[in-house]
């Protein structure tokens, strides 16, 4: 009797250390095709950043309920983010803020770190000009800060869309 609760034991803690290991070795399977993913997407310039959370510059970080994005493809930027924060120039009705479509310029990725790479490129459309400053991990997040010439910087907390 005692050996067969043993024997059970030994057999229990068997299951429950190869049930561990089998979930780290599926999570790690699963990072490597995230990273995969992410790395491809990088390397086309097709990729899309949904968006939620923003952070003013001078304000309270808020968290965003919306679709929010920014899509990259190929050398065009579609924005779609708030805004919230100063603006020293407008055009009358407050203009189009994040919200527009244009070519971008001056596009640069640099791998910073083994699972980090800057992503940096300019815009201009009929309001303003941006610098768009991307930190983009390997696991999906990113960061985007946008600083515009007549307006406070603000930044975005996302992920990528996979």
């Amino acid at each position: 009797m005692k050996k067969s609760i043993i024997a059970l034991l030994t057999l229990l803690v068997l299951v429950t250390t190869a049930c561990g290991t089998g979930n780290s070795l599926a999570k790690a399977e699963r990072q490597a095709q995230v990273e995969r993913q992410v790395l491809a997407a990088l390397d086309a310039r097709q990729y899309t950043i949904a968006v939620d959370w923003m952070k003013p510059l001078g304000g309270m970080a808020r968290h965003v309920s919306s679709t929010f994005e920014l899509k990259i493809n190929g050398d065009e930027v579609d924005s779609y983010l708030p805004y919230v924060g100063e603006a020293y120039r407008l055009p009358y009705g407050g203009g189009k803020g994040l919200n527009f479509k244009a070519a971008m310029y001056n596009y640069k990725m640099v791998q910073v770190t083994s699972n980090r790479y800057l992503i940096e490129f300019d815009v201009n459309n009929d309001e303003d000009i941006y610098h768009y400053r991307i930190d983009m991990f390997t696991n999906g997040k990113a960061v985007i800060d946008v600083i515009a010439r007549d307006r406070d910087a603000i930044s975005f907390d996302g992920e990528l869309a996979l």
